[in-house]
């Protein structure tokens, strides 16, 4: 038990700090040639003003279509260094929004190498930590029913057990999830709940993305930083109802067998 515990604190570590130098790494690839493609942006905006006398009206409609097409103009340039951990994020679990990408070759180059070795090691970390909390989760069921002078029950009755506490986990931290970004996002309740499933599913589409809006001064290091606290426990959380529900049908399957 001990040595498990301790396997899992280290690959927590790893991976943390796997996602730290590779956010750095991304940030110096690819900050110089976002910053190049903005400045290009603002002189091109000035000059299409001047030649064209163009209204305030259709300047707009012009710098809307680049905010949904282009994604030039994000509040949190998207690769400063924060913006670099939630890309990296959105790599090493395989979310991929397809909100930001890496347009330089060194970059793209890179993001093949680091997502080889970071989706595994992500993988594992998720894996392991769900197995932590579904052990834990069993313990403390076995536990309350020996206090409650209850029946010892079979694996597969604790196993379900676990599985009900997990979903119940999951949908808690979905709804949970959803006030928050509604509260950040300005989004609906039900476009709250359907980013943050998305999200936890690894499904990633991409139609709604965090931290994306160009025109609001909310963002802070704050925001992103619980942005990332939802993505990596809402993982572990489905990571271990997973894990639990490949449990149950491999053993409803040998038990038919």
């Amino acid at each position: 038990m001990r040595q498990q515990n301790l396997r899992t604190i280290f690959l927590t570590i790893c991976c943390l700090s796997y996602l730290l130098v590779g956010a750095a790494i991304f940030s110096a690839l690819e900050y110089d040639a976002d910053q190049k493609r903005r400045s290009m942006l603002v002189e091109l905006q000035a000059r299409l003003t001047r030649k064209y006398n163009i209204t305030s009206t259709d300047l707009k409609s012009w710098e809307f279509f680049l905010v949904a097409k282009a994604n030039l103009k994000a509040n949190l340039y998207q690769w400063s260094f924060a913006g670099s951990v939630y890309f990296a994020t959105t790599v090493i679990t395989t979310i991929g929004y397809g909100h930001t990408v890496p347009r330089t070759p060194r970059g793209k180059i890179f993001c093949m190498i680091y997502a080889a070795v970071g989706i595994p090691l992500a993988l594992t970390m998720f894996q392991s930590i769900g197995e932590r909390f579904n052990t834990f989760l069993a313990c403390m069921f076995r536990r309350l029913k020996r206090k409650l002078g209850m029946k010892a029950t079979d694996v597969s009755s604790t196993t379900n057990l676990v599985v009900v506490c997990g979903l119940l986990a999951m949908v808690i931290t979905v709804s949970s999830g959803a006030f928050i970004f509604t509260h950040y996002e300005k989004w609906d309740y039900f476009h709250s709940l359907y980013y943050c499933f998305i999200t936890v599913t690894t499904i990633g589409f991409g139609d709604y993305v965090a931290l994306q809006d160009s025109k609001d001064e909310r963002y802070s290091n704050k925001y992103v930083g619980i942005s990332l606290l939802f993505i990596f426990f809402g993982l572990t959380i489905v990571g271990s109802v997973m894990n639990q529900l490949a449990l149950r049908l491999l053993t409803a399957s040998q038990t038919k067998e």
